[in-house]
């Protein structure tokens, strides 16, 4: 179970400062991009849609070295509040990042397909930074979903977000509570992969919606989720909304 995150700030176990704030509903996700990454694609869209957490794959693009790719991956590490490596196969990146993420004393857990089709040659190594590590095992893709909604619902955030909805829209008759609870998610996930937004592009993103979001409705939307701690909305001319 993901732990309670009380401070954006996080420090390694020897005491130093870590660079990265973390985003309170970030979560790193380690596989491997040729087999296992697509499956974590396919549930995270649909766990987007229930879920107020941000799910962060890293990929290669063909302009990157390897150093600015590593970069990249040791910010998002830092900058999470937990990660998940994927060990199927035994892919040495995983077990880089997961080392990483252990020396940093990041929260973590390590996923691993039991299918017979996902397993490495009987002759190849056994990854030794991973061997003796506890493991959450799943058989198909669907197994691998039930983890992650398993995971999704003791995240931290989930709880808090489940918890304003309770208490903001507990009476409300269900189509108006479906409403509210979607355009919650939206303001929330409009603001995945970056560090606070421009209120205005916000707005603006949520009037373009198919669903006829009124500008009074969105305006209210972001207040309460401000005052419910979930984002930090500042006014003015350079007004911006972040993930608290």
């Amino acid at each position: 179970m993901p732990p309670s995150n009380k401070t954006n700030k996080r420090k390694a176990p020897s005491g130093e400062a870590i660079s990265s704030e973390v985003t309170p509903n970030q979560v790193f996700i380690g596989a491997a991009w040729y087999n296992v990454r697509p499956k974590y694609e396919r549930a995270i869209a649909k766990l987007r849609t229930k879920y107020p957490l941000s799910f962060t794959i890293v990929g290669r693009e063909a302009t990157q070295d390897a150093e600015d790719l590593l970069n990249i991956i040791k910010n998002r590490i830092e900058s999470s509040s937990y990660a998940i490596f994927d060990a199927t196969a035994g892919n040495p990146n995983v077990s880089l990042e997961f080392g990483f993420a252990e020396a940093r004393d990041i929260p973590r857990a390590l996923y691993l397909s039991t299918h017979k089709a996902a397993k490495k040659p009987a002759d190849a190594p056994i990854i030794a930074d991973l061997a003796g590590k506890r493991r959450n095992h799943y058989a198909q893709e669907a197994g691998l979903k039930t983890l992650l909604r398993s995971f999704c619902n003791s995240h931290p955030y989930t709880k808090r977000f489940e918890a304003f909805m309770a208490q903001k829209f507990s009476k409300a008759k269900k189509g108006k509570k479906h409403r509210a609870r979607a355009l919650a998610l939206k303001v929330i996930h409009f603001i995945d992969g970056k560090p606070e937004v421009r209120r205005p592009d916000l707005v603006l993103h949520l009037q373009a919606d198919k669903a006829g979001y009124t500008t009074d409705e969105i305006d209210d939307m972001i207040r309460k989720l401000h005052s419910a701690g979930l984002v930090r909305s500042l006014q003015g001319p350079y007004s911006t909304v972040r993930i608290t």
